[in-house]
């Protein structure tokens, strides 16, 4: 049973759907967009279709205009999280179809009873109607009404109900001694206001690696941005040891693609049977297909022999490289550009092909570029080659396979 279940409540276009998102980013696994509108003429068709690419591959539309509260029941059975978009809408259908007042408000408390008992947070959107000139038709009053308050009920019913004033959350219930302020830190006082923490979060789960590009050519702008990301990233004793090789040329990617084709063909008699046969079926590069090949390196030789804090772990200065690709990547999927991590390569001959220095490695030979779309889970989860590990497994205390004592993480629950 959930009970982070939020109502969201605001005037047309007064910025509901784009918080909801926001609110629903931090959850990672399936998740549903419950659309109660009828796409009955081309403007609303349109503007359905818009919504869809808006929200991105990550959301699976569900259609029903009637029946909510059984979608949510059986949605939620999978789901990490539910948005239902909207509520004015399903009254409106309801009444369409000839229910009267009586029968919504049953229909009302049995969607919050789907929402209660629901195994995922559900996130309502409503309108606020009320706030205009008197209709001048006793139907559109009577819609007012049962809009009105349904909207009381539901928020009755939700922990936390936002009212969306141009684009403007404010929290209205549970009820703030101050004003909420939605880009002040909380926690600790260092900590991220929310908005700002859910970004961050948000790039970590839909980071994916890449092997479907599109031809699309990469803005300068945005590749430096990405790049300066990059640039930004832990190193054991400042030593900064990476170099970023930006590769556009086809001659030298046909390079390490013929590269890649000779370590694969390699790779791939480590298996047999229907291991060799998936192995085989899976795309593993997008070397030719993106605009851009960048070449991450470690020049083991910055700062000379002597490096604070490497001289016990000589291996760290390829460590802080790996910290500018896990940044570089994480910058890539804020600005929705593709990334793919070539790691089937023999070293040596990509040395040659791009005429690396002795004494520098190559750590990252990564294809960037726009896709399509993001997988909405690691390929190779998606194609059953393996599957994410459970985190409680992999958390030890004080010594290896130790249990904890006085102190135990709270884990979130794993993402479906």
């Amino acid at each position: 049973m959930s009970n982070n279940n939020i109502l969201i409540t605001g005037g047309s276009r007064s910025g509901k759907t784009r918080h909801a998102l926001d609110c629903a980013a931090p959850f990672t696994g399936v998740k549903y967009y419950l659309a109660t509108a009828e796409p009955l003429d081309d403007e609303m068709k349109d503007r359905v279709e818009r919504h869809q690419k808006e929200r991105g591959p990550e959301w699976t539309t569900w259609e029903e205009p009637l029946k909510a509260s059984d979608s949510i029941r059986k949605l939620s059975e999978d789901a990490s999280v539910i948005i239902l978009d909207c509520i004015t809408l399903w009254l409106n259908n309801l009444l369409m179809q000839g229910e009267d007042e009586a029968s919504i408000r049953i229909k009302v408390q049995e969607l919050i009873d789907a929402c209660n008992q629901a195994a995922c947070p559900v996130i309502i959107i409503t309108n606020e109607i009320g706030g205009g000139i008197i209709p001048d038709n006793a139907m559109s009053r009577q819609f007012r009404d049962i809009a009105g308050i349904t909207n009381q009920t539901l928020a009755r019913a939700f922990s936390k109900v936002v009212h969306l004033v141009s684009g403007i959350p404010v929290t209205i219930k549970p009820q703030a001694t101050s004003a909420p302020d939605e880009n002040k830190a909380d926690e600790t006082p260092h900590a991220f206001p929310q908005t700002k923490k859910n970004g961050v979060y948000e790039a970590i789960y839909k980071r994916r690696d890449m092997r479907h590009f599109l031809p699309d050519p990469i803005d300068p702008a945005v590749l430096g941005r990405i790049l300066d990301a990059a640039h930004h990233a832990g190193s054991v004793g400042f030593m900064q040891p990476w170099n970023f090789i930006v590769i556009d040329d086809p001659e030298v990617k046909k390079k390490v693609a013929r590269n890649f084709s000779q370590a694969n063909e390699a790779a791939s008699k480590n298996y047999s049977g229907e291991k060799k046969d998936l192995y085989q079926s899976l795309k593993l590069e997008g070397i030719t297909a993106s605009p851009i090949n960048l070449c991450v390196t470690c020049d083991s030789e910055r700062n000379g022999p002597h490096v604070l804090g490497r001289n016990s772990i000589s291996e760290t200065d390829q460590f802080s490289a790996c910290c500018a690709v896990q940044n570089l990547w994480l910058a890539a999927r804020a600005e929705g550009i593709a990334v793919g991590w070539v790691s089937i390569l023999s070293p040596d001959q990509l040395k040659k092909d791009l005429d690396l220095p002795e004494h520098v490695f190559p750590i990252a030979y990564l294809c960037i570029g726009h896709t399509e779309s993001f997988y909405k889970k690691p390929m190779l989860e998606e194609k059953g080659w393996a599957k994410r590990l459970a985190l409680k497994q992999l958390v030890y205390y004080n010594q290896w396979l130790g249990r904890p004592g006085n102190f135990k993480v709270v884990l979130p629950p794993p993402s479906k």
